[in-house]
């Protein structure tokens, strides 16, 4: 059995979902098909590693004391990088992160996994509604699309730099968002339907890369 470590910020945690979020999606089909089938079946088990306000440099402190503590003798996690937005945010003007740092604690991030020998997954974001995110209501934070766009083209290319897959979220989720404008409650947080697309789209390339996998280890 696989076990599937997720990281990222608020969005990752599952804010506004009153089902828990993309990532508890996932946990509870891969949970269900397992129950269906105890013996037959090898489903992997995610994990939700999201905390709320989160950037990249948050998670470079503590991807790799939770991977540790989760890895078994026999086999390494998969561990999935979602962050940037909160890296992409304005305060006083200036990002959280600039987008240079972001890329260097990226890498930093996948190298702290490779020592540990665990395959890693990146998965980019969702866009925003700038109307209520130039600030948000809860402090002087401002979130724009261009700028969480730039994050994740940045994310896309430290991926293919390092060889490392990339599940693209932004544009899909914004042809969501046109469509259906209440996804977003807060401006930035997804709702539970909201959630529903990000694991609409994260799911089906999430099982190619597990099949992928499992079969690398057979």
């Amino acid at each position: 059995m696989r076990w599937v470590l997720v990281f990222g910020d608020s969005i990752t945690q599952g804010y506004w979902d009153t089902t828990g979020g993309w990532v508890d999606k996932l946990r509870q089909h891969y949970d269900e098909l397992q129950a269906a089938d105890l013996k037959g079946r090898d489903e992997p088990t995610i994990f939700n590693l999201g905390i709320s306000a989160d950037n990249s440099a948050d998670i470079l402190k503590r991807v790799e004391d939770e991977t540790t503590v989760r890895t078994r003798h026999e086999q390494s996690p998969i561990a999935i990088i979602q962050i940037g937005i909160n890296d992409s945010c304005l305060e006083n003007g200036a990002p959280q992160q600039s987008i240079e740092q972001y890329r260097d604690n990226l890498r930093e991030i996948t190298k702290k996994l490779d020592a540990l020998d665990s395959k890693v997954i990146f998965v980019g974001f969702s866009c925003c509604e700038e109307s209520k995110t130039t600030p948000v209501s809860w402090g002087e934070h401002y979130y724009t699309n261009k700028d969480i766009k730039s994050y994740e083209q940045a994310m896309e290319e430290v991926a293919k730099e390092l060889d490392v897959p990339f599940i693209l979220v932004f544009e899909a989720f914004s042809q969501a968002y046109a469509r259906d404008s209440s996804l977003l409650p807060d401006g930035l947080h997804p709702n539970t339907a909201g959630h529903q697309v990000i694991f609409d789209i994260v799911k089906p390339r999430l099982f190619e890369l597990l099949n992928e996998e499992a079969a690398k280890d057979e």
